[in-house]
C-alpha cells in the first residue's frame, strides 16, 4: 500500500475484524472513517464471479460522471480487464484475503491517471462472507477530474494481503505485475499518436504508404 487513505482504512479494518476473519458490515461506523467516505464503496456479491456496488462515494462517482450504485463492479475497467476484476473483486469478498490493485485510468479524452484501490472483505447480516468494503485514491489528481469521465481502468499490479504477517511485512511483499499489453498499449499507442491543436486533441492516423 503506497497511499495513505488505504492506510488508514486498512487499519480501521484490522482493528474492527478483531481478530477474526472479516469484520462486520455492522462493525463499520461511517463517522469513523468520515474523511475516506468520499473514496469508499461497497459491493455485493451477485454471482460467481460478480459483485455489484451497493454503495459507492461521491469521489468514486465523479470519476465516471455518474452514480455507481447496482453497477457491476467488473464494469468499472476496460473490456480486457473486465473478467479479472471480476475474479478479484470475488476473491477478496468470499476468499476473505484483502488486495491491492495499483491502477491505470483511461478517461474518454485519452487522459491517463494513476491509482490505488484497496478490497477488503466484510460480512452481511447472515455472517456470510459475501461482500466487500473498498477504497478508491488517486496519486496526484489531475485537474480534468469531473469533466472529463474514465472510460475505464487497467490493472497494472496486484498483491494479496497476508493477515498473519504484521503490517510491516505486507507492505514490503512485492507485487504481482500484469500483463498490459492490450491495455497500456492501447493508450500509449494513442500518446504517441496525439497533439494538440489550439483547445482539440488530433490522434494522427490513416495511411501512410
Amino acid at each position: 500500500m503506497r497511499h495513505k487513505n488505504s492506510l488508514e482504512l486498512f487499519d480501521y479494518w484490522t482493528a474492527k475484524r478483531a481478530g477474526r476473519a472479516a469484520p462486520s458490515r455492522t462493525d463499520i461506523e461511517p463517522a469513523d472513517i468520515r474523511n475516506l467516505l468520499p473514496h469508499v464503496f461497497i459491493c455485493d456479491l451477485t454471482g460467481k464471479e460478480s459483485l455489484s456496488f451497493r454503495l459507492a462515494g461521491t469521489a468514486v462517482c465523479t470519476l465516471y460522471g455518474k452514480e455507481l450504485k447496482a453497477t457491476p463492479f467488473a464494469a468499472l475497467w476496460l473490456p480486457d480487464g473486465i473478467r479479472n476484476a471480476g475474479r478479484t473483486g470475488a476473491a477478496v469478498a468470499t476468499g476473505t484475503t484483502p488486495a491491492v490493485l495499483s491502477l491505470d485510468g483511461l478517461s474518454q479524452g485519452g487522459r491517463v491517471l494513476h491509482a490505488e484501490m484497496l478490497l477488503l472483505p466484510i460480512t452481511g447480516p447472515t455472517g456470510e462472507h459475501d461482500r466487500l468494503i473498498g477504497l478508491m485514491s488517486i496519486f496526484e489528481p489531475p485537474y480534468w477530474i469531473g469533466h472529463d469521465s474514465l472510460a475505464g481502468l487497467s490493472t497494472t499490479g496486484i498483491r494479496f494481503l497476508d493477515q498473519t504477517r504484521e503490517p510491516l511485512f505486507l507492505g514490503n511483499r512485492p507485487e504481482i505485475k500484469l500483463d498490459t499489453a492490450q491495455g497500456t498499449g492501447f493508450r500509449a499507442a494513442h500518446a504517441q499518436n496525439q497533439r494538440r491543436v489550439a483547445h482539440l486533441v488530433v490522434l494522427d492516423g490513416g495511411r501512410r504508404d
